[in-house]
């Protein structure tokens, strides 16, 4: 299963890393959880900047979608 954690400018890092990270903490190698931006990089609502790890077409493509909060 692949999932997509749409992270956008502002994201609140809690909903985006925390998602990640547990469904990515599940040792199974169909699952896979992505950090997946509209830009190569976005900036948390306290100046945290993460990169892009797939391009925002791959929600379309992944089983399923996690949308987090910003501000």
């Amino acid at each position: 299963m692949r999932i997509a954690v749409l992270t956008f400018e502002g994201f609140n890092e809690l909903d985006s890393f925390i998602a990640s990270a547990m469904l990515n903490r599940v040792k199974h190698p169909e699952l896979k959880a992505l950090i997946v931006c509209p830009t190569q990089h976005v900036t948390s609502m306290n100046g945290v900047v993460v990169q892009s790890q797939a391009p925002l077409s791959f929600a379309r493509e992944a089983e399923a979608v996690i949308v987090g909060s910003g501000i």
